[in-house]
């Protein structure tokens, strides 16, 4: 959370007359990983989800971004600007 308010990644407001509040919950993952050296390493992840299915469009929020990314799709991306120079 402190790094949340310190990056101003959002802001708390009160809610609207009328609005319903958007329903969420934290998703934590603990991710045991080897790094470069081969030593065991444990990170721990948190995440908070909303249940999007919940929301009505131009009620609840305007409008909506999710990056999707092929990576087939990025590769033809970027040989055709090298094609291009």
């Amino acid at each position: 959370m402190d790094s949340i308010r310190k990056n101003k990644t959002w802001r708390l407001t009160e809610r609207p007359v009328g609005r319903r509040v958007s329903e969420g919950k934290w998703m934590f993952k603990v991710k045991d990983e080897l790094d470069k050296v081969g030593n065991n390493t444990t990170r721990h992840k948190a995440r908070l989800c909303f249940l999007g299915k919940r929301q009505i469009k131009g009620l609840d929020f305007k409008e909506m971004f999710a990056l999707v990314a092929n990576f087939t799709t990025f590769r033809c991306i970027l040989a055709m600007t090298a094609a291009k120079g």
